[in-house]
């Protein structure tokens, strides 16, 4: 494949990887956060602002009961979120294993295929999951902050460049 797509594979990469210290999500209690937004401006209402890195972290930490009520929020039926919350550390480890795999495989279409395919599902899986869930909790607001967005928008671009490989690679041979 040639350099420029490389190049901007890296580039979704390294974006992947800050965007996980960035925030995710921003949890407001309800009560408090409604009536001081008249007061004060909504980021001083909030009760925590949670990057994907911090995540596993707060689930076994001090916070544990505060991060473990936000999992509930998008997956009820979840158990030992504790546990399962270390799992999200793999998220720009994902990456970086793509990044190689196109590295050392940008000649093979198939992997052009599976990558594409993979980074479109992610995208789209999680964004009808976040749009879907009702983040407004009796309790809890959550509202999803800009580093998951642009997580997920990489991941999007990882997925679009690498089918247009593919098909670069499938109809477009030099004859």
């Amino acid at each position: 494949m040639n350099k420029a797509f490389k190049i901007v594979m890296l580039l979704l990469v390294i974006i992947i990887c800050v965007s996980f210290f960035l925030p995710w999500v921003d949890v407001q209690s309800k009560v408090a956060g409604n009536i001081s937004k008249f007061f004060i401006n909504s980021k001083q209402s909030s009760l925590k602002t949670i990057s994907g890195f911090q995540v596993p972290i707060l689930a076994n930490g001090p916070d544990a009961k505060l991060m473990i009520m936000i999992v509930k929020i998008f997956n009820p039926a979840v158990t030992d979120a504790h546990k399962k919350s270390w799992l999200i550390w793999s998220i720009p480890g994902l990456a970086v294993v793509l990044f190689l795999l196109v590295l050392f495989l940008d000649k093979n279409k198939w992997v052009n295929l599976g990558i594409g395919i993979l980074g479109v599902s992610i995208f789209s899986g999680v964004t009808f999951k976040l749009l879907t869930t009702n983040m407004d909790k009796t309790v809890l607001n959550v509202v999803i902050g800009h580093g998951l967005w642009i997580l997920l928008f990489a991941y999007l671009g990882i997925g679009i460049i690498n089918l247009l490989a593919f098909c670069k690679l499938n109809f477009c041979k030099n004859k």
